[in-house]
């Protein structure tokens, strides 16, 4: 096939390949954006049965020579299954950096695919022993920190410009092929290949099967949304690494989108908004983090009802006197977490509780502050509470367009929320309106408790010194990526919470 490929395939290239990130400030949000998840790998890894029972290789005992260290474990793995192992480890308690737009995704689903290319590439370059030639990585030999903190803006930037104007979840397609689709862009380029091959790459990423939404949906949400990054983002090193060794039989189809009848677009007839132009570094410098795992939607919301947990404090008005919980939110959280309490039942299972915004507003009115992993689990004391139940009945969940326009509004991109308490008797708390809570990029404290979640989260499993050391080489440009993934590596093959080394005081 000789004709050109479509041309957002080829925007997305020409952007990989020549264009130069020059921004101090965009390297610096980088960077916390790295640590950020790491950190929430270790916690995953620290407090999620669940998610542990994914990790390891396939086949019990199997060992790969200078394979990826997943963070927080013993295990030595294969780039394909690291990266999933990482993007399980990063994504499974929903506490890891978040994006709005028409779409809402995670910009660091990607970071597990590029981490562990990188320190692939910088291990096997290093290795004194004999093994297969491998491309020679387009940026540098071995990869560094720098090279790792480029392609993460990248990354970030083409994900964040296709979710701006494309909500794929109207067509039941999961946000994770915007994962799938950013990660193979600079997985490839990271590899060696050339502008061509990458097209053909992500022509494919295009005709694979996308997932439903549906393990995300408002009445079947269930734990794959915990695995799903990590699935999309491992299909993409596996679709690269192909790519590297089989030329040939990953040839593409230039007009993967266009075709018609069967390309992309022509399966979905009420078209898409793809980026034409414009990509630079900005994204990262506006990714909302979590400083409390909630799903992003809902974190608004849950800082209002401390607000009004307070007040009724001040009052000596116990939630029992409450009798209607009003929160105005945007449609995006309205549709993807609202799920009405009354007469609903239980919330099966972690997966779905926290992508319930009545069940979180609740817990937070009862408990009077913000929620936290623990507090999803049916060991956690809210699960089946009767207090929690029949206030969650008692929530009220209205749409609305201004908060709805100013969080699509690319000048404002607030992320809104504002909750009003009815007391019975026909007192009324009036209105906490929170646009921009803790985590946005717009808060003045954002930085510095993202910071803190990081320490927070290494205190799980590491000593301060190895803390100290890690935030101070992560600022090093020129430090190989392999002896930074280095700093993660913890002891024995069974470790699990806490097991692998000294634990710092909380």
């Amino acid at each position: 096939m000789s004709h050109p490929y479509d041309q957002p395939i080829r925007d997305i290239t020409d952007y990989i390949y020549n264009h130069e990130i020059t921004d101090p400030e965009a390297y610096t949000a980088a960077r916390i954006a790295l640590l950020d998840a790491l950190g929430c790998a270790i916690e995953t890894f620290s407090k999620s049965h669940a998610a542990r029972q994914l990790l390891g290789p396939i086949i019990p005992g199997t060992t790969v020579p200078h394979g990826f260290k997943v963070p927080g474990t013993a295990y030595q793995l294969d780039p394909v299954k690291g990266t999933f192992d990482l993007g399980v480890l990063t994504r499974y308690l929903d506490h890891n950096d978040a994006l709005g737009g028409a779409e809402w995704g995670h910009p660091s689903d990607n970071i597990p695919a590029l981490l562990t290319i990188t320190d692939h590439l910088s291990r096997t370059s290093t290795s004194t022993t004999t093994s297969p030639p491998t491309p020679t990585p387009t940026p540098t030999a071995p990869p560094t920190i720098h090279t790792l903190l480029t392609t993460l803006i990248k990354s970030y930037e083409i994900q964040g410009h296709y979710q701006l104007h494309n909500a794929f979840n109207t067509h039941n397609i999961d946000h994770t092929i915007l994962t799938k689709l950013s990660s193979t862009a600079l997985v490839s380029y990271l590899l060696g290949h050339t502008p061509q091959t990458t097209q053909s790459l992500l022509s494919h990423v295009w005709m694979d099967g996308h997932p439903s939404r549906l393990y995300r949906s408002r009445d079947t949400t269930v734990p794959r949304k915990g695995w799903a990054a990590g699935d999309a983002s491992s299909r993409a090193v596996q679709l690269c690494l192909l790519g590297s060794r089989a030329a040939e039989a990953m040839g593409g189809v230039p007009d993967a989108l266009s075709a018609r009848g069967n390309g992309f677009w022509g399966r979905f007839p009420e078209g898409f908004r793809f980026p034409e132009s414009g990509m630079g570094s900005e994204t990262v410098k506006r990714v909302m983090f979590k400083v409390m795992p909630v799903e992003g939607h809902g974190i608004a919301a849950v800082e209002g009802a401390v607000v009004q947990a307070g007040r009724m404090r001040g009052l000596g008005v116990g939630v029992e006197e409450v009798d209607v919980v009003e929160v105005r939110t945007t449609w995006a959280a309205g549709h993807i977490i609202s799920r009405p309490g009354r007469g609903r039942g239980r919330l099966e299972g972690p997966a779905e509780r926290d992508h319930c915004l009545e069940f979180v507003v609740a817990v937070a009115l009862v408990k009077g502050g913000v929620l936290v992993v623990e507090d999803y689990g049916d060991e956690g004391g809210w699960v089946e509470n009767p207090v929690v139940e029949e206030l969650r009945g008692r929530i009220v969940v209205r749409v609305d367009e201004g908060l709805t326009s100013d969080y699509l509004d690319p000048a404002k991109r607030s992320i809104g929320a504002g909750v009003l308490v009815r007391l019975k008797g026909g007192r009324v708390l009036e209105e906490v309106l929170v646009e921009f809570p803790v985590g946005h990029a717009r808060n003045s404290r954002t930085r510095d408790e993202v910071r803190r979640k990081f320490v927070r989260n290494m205190r799980l499993m590491f000593a301060e010194e190895e803390i100290e050391r890690v935030l101070r080489l992560v600022e090093v440009d020129e430090l190989r990526v392999c002896e930074f993934v280095d700093l993660f590596a913890r002891g024995g093959e069974n470790d699990t919470a806490g097991g692998g080394g000294e634990r710092a005081r909380l």
